[in-house]
C-alpha cells in the first residue's frame, strides 16, 4: 500500500510539468486585430496589428500617437483617430473601411 501511494506520488510530480507546459496563458495570447485610422497627414488606412496580454479596450486606448510605417517600411506616421477596431476574421461596421480594407495588402 505503502509502495502505490509513493508512487502515485512521483508520477504526479514527474508529469505535473507537463500538464502546466500544456494549459495556453491567456497574459500571452497573441490577438490579431485590423484598425481603421487616421494618421497624421490626414489619410485613412486599414493597419493590422498583433496585440499580447490585453483587452481590446486598453490596445485601443494604447494606439492614438503611436507610429505606424506606410507600406514603403520607412515612412512613420502618427496616428491621430482610431475609428474602429475588428479582430482577424471579423468584419468592419462601415462601408468606407470595409473598402480600405480591399485595397490593403496584409
Amino acid at each position: 500500500m505503502k509502495g502505490k501511494l509513493l508512487l502515485t506520488a512521483l508520477l504526479t510530480l514527474l508529469l505535473s510539468p507537463l500538464t502546466a507546459a500544456k494549459t495556453p496563458d491567456k497574459n500571452n495570447e497573441r490577438i490579431h486585430y485590423r484598425c481603421h485610422l487616421m494618421l497624421s497627414d490626414k489619410s485613412e488606412v486599414v493597419h493590422g496589428f498583433v496585440s499580447v496580454g490585453k483587452t481590446q479596450s486598453e490596445f485601443e486606448q494604447a494606439l492614438p500617437g503611436r507610429i505606424v510605417f506606410s507600406a514603403d517600411g520607412v515612412t512613420g506616421l502618427t496616428i491621430e483617430n482610431l475609428y474602429q477596431c475588428v479582430k482577424a476574421g471579423k468584419r468592419f461596421n462601415t462601408y468606407g473601411a470595409r473598402e480600405l480594407e480591399a485595397k490593403t495588402l496584409f
